[in-house]
């Protein structure tokens, strides 16, 4: 892996700074940092950050019309050499945060397959490693089962082979992860291992 790529992108995506899927990314990110792994840290929440318009206008030379934060984004989805999105389960489904980050990932979808180039070369994309971090309050497991999908394609269009989930359900208010004997711990264990 390239020395420049040795960071992980971390996309806090839950509007709640202090919230349970970020206390898990902190953790993460600790982890990678003791062992010797960056991070970019992005809060995306608070960005600028706007829907797909489904204009196609990627389609032309793979830019984004919209000049937007993505802007600030899109680099690191391909530069990365891993990629954690905390996202909680808002109304049965990541939040609105998420997939609107997500779906503005249409250009690299565009890049790929209607321009036919690839962001990432083919070695580098076997590297990478993804991190998709998620808590719900409601207390089934099996919450997370709709969200799958929609992180797989994520994951796959930013070319990202390797990906594993981390998600705890029944985990409501604010700082409720720590209370889960091992959340916190697994976290940062994730974040070593990318050394």
């Amino acid at each position: 892996m390239k020395e420049d790529s040795r960071y992980l992108l971390a996309l806090y995506t839950s509007p709640r700074r202090k919230g349970n899927t970020a206390l898990l990314l902190d953790a993460l990110v600790a982890g990678a940092g003791e062992a010797a792994y960056g991070a970019e840290s992005f809060y995306t929440a608070e960005m600028d950050i706007r829907p797909c318009r489904a204009c196609n206008h990627c389609f032309k030379e793979g830019a984004c019309i919209q000049q937007d934060d993505m802007q600030i984004i899109y680099p690191h989805l391909s530069k990365a050499g891993a990629v954690a999105m905390a996202a909680p389960i808002f109304s049965m489904n990541i939040c609105a945060q998420a997939k609107a980050l997500i779906d503005r990932c249409q250009r690299q979808w565009s890049i790929r397959y209607v321009l036919e180039k690839s962001p990432v070369e083919p070695g580098f994309a076997a590297e990478r490693k993804g991190f998709f971090i998620s808590c719900c309050g409601r207390d089934k497991p099996d919450t997370f089962t709709c969200t799958r999908p929609t992180l797989a394609y994520f994951f796959h269009i930013i070319q990202v082979k390797n990906w594993e989930t981390l998600a705890f359900a029944g985990v409501d208010e604010a700082g409720d992860i720590l209370a889960v004997e091992g959340a916190v711990g697994r976290a940062r264990e994730l974040g070593r291992s990318l050394g």
